[in-house]
């Protein structure tokens, strides 16, 4: 009973779990049916629905303590909201529960909270094109530079991160996007033949090879439940963590050539990509099947991060040549 307050009380909890043997609990911000964490005969887990209505349900629908919306309510409330600047931000942004950590094609790394306060300011060697979660101090950078990869880890905090590099890796193609998990890194490619390489986390060495039927433009890869999802074009491409295909799922009518992609999950498991420009631009949202949910108006490129807590939800997101925008609602 005491887990399940600390839950409900948290602002991003919406799955908790108590293990009788070791009498420890532990708080997910995923939901329940999202399948992230693997319980055991000793656990209890403890689910929360917030919906109004039994049969509007996540992740089809928003539930927070207040209200239940569309996905696409949430959207139209953002287009209403008033516009935070992120100043000095054109490339990559990532957000979680402490704020939005934000990146600039002059190699510069800032820490905003959600009323737009810078509260760090890092210069480094050149441009930062991804920000990811990572374990231990849950932030990853990646930085590249020419047809190379570095990597960093924080070492301070989440308000305040100081950031050293562990890793530098020389590649045969131009990175654009990596994801980081406590096994592996996975690295995607702009204009290339190859899709994705997988390495050793400690080395840097290539432990697999994903080829291309087509070149690349600009891909994006996630993740989501034990899954890989490279987002090129038009198409997201499923693969296990080992690189072996699982399928694919057309998110859009036409190839997206020469432009900009971008792909990430919420709490829910619904995607949230964003196209710059062709047949379809601006912000989507999609169910893990590819149903549409939602479709932003907003001009976006480069990055978006669409996060949601119990109490508000937050839209970040960069346009070509302008500064980063945030919109936040409270619910």
């Amino acid at each position: 009973m005491k887990c399940t307050f600390i839950c409900e009380r948290h602002h991003i909890c919406r799955t908790a779990d108590y293990n009788i043997t070791t009498k420890t609990c532990r708080l997910f911000e995923t939901l329940t049916s999202a399948g992230t964490f693997v319980a055991d005969p000793t656990t209890h887990i403890l689910a929360f629905n917030y919906c109004t209505n039994d049969a509007q349900i996540e992740p089809n629908y928003i539930c927070t303590r207040s209200n239940t919306f569309t996905v696409q309510q949430i959207f139209d409330q953002f287009t209403l909201a008033p516009n935070i600047t992120l100043t000095s931000t054109d490339r990559g942004a990532y957000a979680n529960m402490y704020g939005v950590y934000a990146s600039t094609s002059s190699g510069t790394l800032s820490f905003f909270t959600y009323t737009g306060t810078k509260n760090t300011l890092i210069q480094l060697s050149s441009e930062i094109t991804n920000i990811n979660s990572a374990t231990n101090n849950g932030l990853g950078i990646v930085q590249y530079l020419n047809q190379s990869v570095s990597i960093y880890k924080n070492i301070g905090t989440s308000f305040q991160p100081q950031l050293v590099s562990i890793l530098n890796i020389s590649l045969s193609y131009q990175p654009y996007s990596c994801l980081i998990t406590s096994q592996y890194m996975y690295i995607a490619y702009m204009n290339s033949s190859v899709l994705m390489t997988i390495h050793d986390l400690s080395s840097g060495s290539i432990l697999f090879n994903i080829p291309s039927t087509t070149m690349t433009y600009q891909p994006v890869v996630s993740y989501w439940n034990d899954t890989l999802i490279v987002l090129d074009q038009y198409v997201a491409t499923e693969y296990t963590l080992n690189g072996t295909y699982k399928g694919n799922w057309p998110y859009f009518a036409s190839q997206q050539t020469t432009r900009r992609n971008y792909i990430h999950h919420d709490y829910a498991g619904r995607r949230h990509t964003c196209n710059y420009g062709g047949s379809y631009p601006g912000i989507y949202t999609f169910l893990l099947n590819g149903t549409q949910l939602a479709h932003g108006p907003t001009s976006c490129s480069r990055a978006i991060q669409v996060y949601i807590t119990k109490d508000q939800a937050m839209l970040i997101y960069t346009q070509y040549g302008i500064a980063a925008t945030m919109n936040v609602i409270n619910f």
